[in-house]
This record gives structure tokens, C-alpha cells and sequence, in this order.
């Protein structure tokens, strides 16, 4: 027979075992009643079993992390995440932010800003210095042109009046016509050089350059030459948001003289005349136009038209229009008959820069001196149009060219 503790053989009628000395009719009992025995090999079988659970446990345990790691690493090394058709993003938070409208006008040589309501006017220059500026497509940076002597200096700065730095060399030539590309990412800009403006001194024909400004590497690059000029001049830049090209007014010695042209960029950059003068019809003599600006999307263009009928005394008819350009329709939205007073003449029409569909312009409503009080309306493209709360005067109206622009303010 077998020890009933230890196993091992011994004579069948042994009481005691004599290896380990166990009584076995004790241990046959408690096997009987259900109950481990006190120690030997079935106590030594229960610690293998557990030594063997935990180190199949360990195992398990490392392979998983060997797989878990294997797996993020080959994740990680494709651009594209592995992700469980199950699993549901997180919420994306709603944004804050929202866009109203202000009026950045010129006043005194320095640049305001003001609600459309007529709250809030904020100075945003002291320079007393600036003669024309302009504003990017998402209100974020102004540029503007400083008249220091006879020299014109570009400046850039954020739209709140911070962050000034300078964009052209005096030495360089005259600066003029700042405006920015739909993106954001240049100021576009024309220049005389020096040389050129020895010749207007002289009365020669003189050229007029395009440059482009590039922000981020504050570099300028040159892109185009108006040359044959004289007794000429360019005045207004504007950047199409569709077509990426640019338009400006060329003015000529006569009167009306403004004619808009189209320079078309690209490898190999021309200008063409955009909007002709028409003269000698049976209704007028002349009709000319004046660029203002382009809707936010490019969908329509903004202009003054300007007509002489073949009676000289009576004075010049201008309209402030707008067309659309997809179906070539004009629509004059204010009129006015120039004459000696400036009364109820409209200074300035410019599409919303926060909505395609809203333009607004601004009358003469009083004039003291060189002073004009400025009265501001706006329109929709269906056809509404009333005044607005925004009255603002012009102290140097009369000396100067009243310059302003709506501008789109993140709040």
C-alpha cells in the first residue's frame, strides 16, 4: 500500500508511515470528511498550482503589453490613426467668436474707428501724417501711406492701432495705393522711384511701378511696370477676391478722366483698360468710371459713373453703382449733381466686410469750412437701403481726400 500523507509504498498493515510517520486511519479520516491534510504532497500540489497560475498570469500580462506597444507604435508610424468604428469622438466645443462691423475713417491725417451705430469712436493713430490706408479682408491689419515731407512711407499695424512697422524704403520712391489680396498674405502697392520722379519734374513721360509686399517674410517683390506716363496718375488699387487680379484708376490731364484698368497677374503680368470712357453719344459727351471696390466674394463691383450731358450749363451727373458680375446689371443706388458746394455729395462706396450682399456709402450732409459732417447709409443687393445711427465729420475734408473703410472686428 501507499502512505496516505507522503505516497510513498509501505507494508499493507502499517499503522504509522515510517518516512513521514503519518497515523493513516487520521488521514484516511480527513480525506473522508473532506479536509486538506495538514502537509505533505496534495499541500505541496496546491503551491505548484498557484507558483504555475501566477506565472501564466505573468506571461499573459507581458504578451499584452507587448502587443499594446507593437500596436500604438505601428499606429503612430501611419498618418492616418487606427480607430474603432465604435468609438465616438469627442464634441467639438462651440465657438465664441463672433464678427461685427466697424467704420475706420481718416480724420486730421490719423485713423478712427466707430460702430455703425456711432458708439464707440477709438483713435487708432497719432501720427497726423496719414493720407490714405486700407484694411484686410478679415479686419485683422491695416496698411496705411505717411506723408513725411515729400516723401510717402507704407506702414502696417494690427487693426487695433498696435504693432506698428514700416513696409517701404523713403529712398526707394513715393509709395502709394496700399491693398491687400484676399488672402491676407501680401499688401499690394505702387511706387515712383526717384528717378521717375525727376522725370515729372521735367515734364518727361515717367513710369509708375507695381510691387507686392509678402508679410510673413517681409520681403517686396516687383511685378509690374506702367510705363508712357504724363501728366497722368494712378490712384485706387483693388484686388479682385475672385479672379486674384488687380484694378486700378488712371487718371489723365483731362476732365472726367478716370478709366479703370485690369492687371492681369501671372507669369507674364498686363494691363489692359477695364472700363472705357464712352464719349460723343447722343445722350452725354463723356461717361467715365471710378472703381470703389469689389463685394467680400468678388460677385460685384463697386463704382462711380460719372456723365457730362451736351449742355454745358448743366454740371455734371455722378452715380455710386454697383454691377453684378455675373449678369453685367448696373444698379445706381445714390445720385448727385457736382457743383461748386460739396453738399449732398456722395464721398465713398464700399461693399460689408462681413456680408456679400450689403454695401454702404456716405453723403455730405454739411459743410463748415474745410469741415464735412459725413452721413452713412446702407443697401442690400435685393433692394432695401436706409440711413444709419453713423454720422462722423471730416475736420480736414476740404485739403484732403476722405478715405474710409468698413472693417470686419472679432469679438
Amino acid at each position: 500500500m501507499f502512505c496516505r500523507q507522503c505516497g510513498k509504498q509501505i507494508e499493507e498493515s502499517r499503522k504509522f508511515c515510517p518516512f513521514c510517520g503519518a497515523d493513516q486511519a487520521a488521514v484516511a479520516g480527513a480525506a473522508a470528511a473532506g479536509q486538506p491534510p495538514a502537509d505533505g504532497k496534495r499541500r505541496g500540489m496546491k503551491t505548484a498550482t498557484i507558483v504555475i497560475i501566477a506565472v501564466v498570469s505573468v506571461l499573459v500580462l507581458a504578451g499584452a503589453a507587448v502587443g499594446i506597444y507593437f500596436g500604438v507604435k505601428g499606429s503612430s508610424s501611419k498618418s492616418k490613426p487606427v480607430t474603432s468604428s465604435k468609438t465616438t469622438p469627442n464634441p467639438v466645443e462651440p465657438s465664441n467668436t463672433t464678427t461685427t462691423e466697424k467704420i475706420a475713417y481718416l480724420n486730421n491725417k490719423d485713423i478712427y474707428l466707430v460702430n455703425v451705430d456711432g458708439s464707440g469712436t477709438q483713435k487708432l493713430t497719432n501720427k497726423g501724417d496719414i493720407i490714405d490706408f486700407a484694411v484686410s479682408p478679415t479686419g485683422a491689419l491695416m496698411a496705411f501711406v505717411s506723408q513725411v515731407g515729400n516723401q510717402h512711407i507704407i506702414f502696417k499695424m494690427n487693426a487695433d492701432g498696435t504693432n506698428v512697422s514700416q513696409v517701404t524704403l523713403p529712398e526707394k520712391g513715393l509709395a502709394d495705393n496700399p491693398a491687400f489680396d484676399p488672402t491676407g498674405k501680401y499688401i499690394y502697392f505702387t511706387r515712383v522711384t526717384p528717378e521717375d520722379q525727376a522725370n515729372i519734374e521735367a515734364n518727361r513721360p515717367y513710369s509708375t511701378g507695381f510691387e507686392r509686399y509678402n508679410i510673413a517674410p517681409n520681403s517686396v517683390d516687383h511685378i509690374y511696370t506702367f510705363s508712357g506716363m504724363q501728366e497722368q496718375s494712378i490712384v485706387g488699387l483693388f484686388a479682385d477676391p475672385a479672379g486674384g487680379n488687380l484694378y486700378f484708376n488712371h487718371y489723365g490731364s483731362d476732365f472726367p478722366s478716370s478709366t479703370p484698368y485690369k492687371l492681369t497677374l501671372g507669369a507674364n503680368p498686363v494691363a489692359t483698360v477695364y472700363m472705357p470712357m464712352v464719349t460723343d453719344t447722343s445722350q452725354y459727351t463723356a461717361l467715365a468710371y471710378q472703381l470703389t471696390g469689389f463685394s467680400m466674394n468678388g460677385a460685384y463691383l463697386s463704382y462711380y459713373k460719372q456723365a457730362l450731358t451736351p449742355n454745358s450749363s448743366t454740371a455734371p451727373q455722378i452715380d455710386a453703382c454697383y454691377r453684378n458680375q455675373a449678369t453685367n446689371v448696373e444698379t445706381s443706388v445714390a445720385s448727385y449733381t457736382q457743383g461748386e458746394s460739396s453738399q449732398d455729395n456722395v464721398k465713398g462706396m464700399q461693399f460689408s466686410s462681413v456680408d456679400e450682399n450689403k454695401y454702404y456709402y456716405a453723403k455730405v450732409s454739411a459743410v463748415a469750412g474745410s469741415a464735412w459732417t459725413l452721413d452713412f447709409y446702407q443697401g442690400t443687393t435685393d433692394g432695401t437701403q436706409a440711413a444709419t445711427a453713423l454720422s462722423v465729420t471730416i475736420a480736414d475734408a476740404q485739403s484732403s481726400e476722405v478715405v474710409w473703410h468698413p472693417v470686419a472686428v472679432q469679438k
